[in-house]
């Protein structure tokens, strides 16, 4: 389990040769994230203390991202990462870009529609093919992530207001 202020870069699939290599599923857009942090931090259990990794290497193998920590030099020891989630604070997360938003930045946010009606609280967003899905809170609704749906949208302040199709809630409750 990841402790809040931590933000997840990639987890560990499984081992990759015989080198103590790592298959990773990616959770940021580049594998570059991972080689610029230098290090990443593994909260195996809440009873131990956190894991601090350094990235020797990290580099793309056809469609699959691989990483390379140093003193993990064998495919046992590459195992024992598997499921671990490879974390960075908060803190050293990069800052977005002009008109991008950061995902796990929508989460909390109270949705209302331009009428000032609350509408729910982003429970959680899923990704599902090229379309990202907000789940509200309210009757588990369903809202695709339509920068167009969002005129105001005021992250410091967990505040979104949506113009969305006549009936879109309707048809989107789960």
């Amino acid at each position: 389990m990841v402790p809040e202020g931590w933000l997840t870069l990639a987890i560990v699939q499984k081992p990759r040769g015989n080198k103590g290599e790592v298959l990773v599923n990616l959770l940021t857009p580049s594998i570059d994230r991972l080689s610029e942090v230098q290090s990443v931090t593994c909260f195996e259990s809440a009873a131990s203390l956190p894991r601090i990794l350094n990235v020797e290497n990290a580099w793309m193998h056809q469609d699959k991202a691989v990483v390379k920590f140093a003193g993990i030099d064998s495919i046992n020891a590459a195992d024992t990462l598997r499921g671990l989630d490879l974390c960075i604070p908060l803190s050293a997360r990069r800052k977005p870009k002009d008109g991008e938003v950061f995902f796990s930045d929508l989460i909390g946010c109270k949705v209302f529609d331009n009428k000032e009606s609350l509408l729910g609280t982003v429970q959680d967003v899923y990704e599902e093919g090229s379309q990202v899905w907000l789940l509200l809170d309210t009757n588990e609704a369903l809202i695709p992530y339509v920068p167009d749906f969002f005129p105001v949208m005021d992250l410091p302040n967990k505040r979104l207001v949506a113009t969305l199709p006549e009936g879109l809630l309707e048809v989107n409750r789960q």
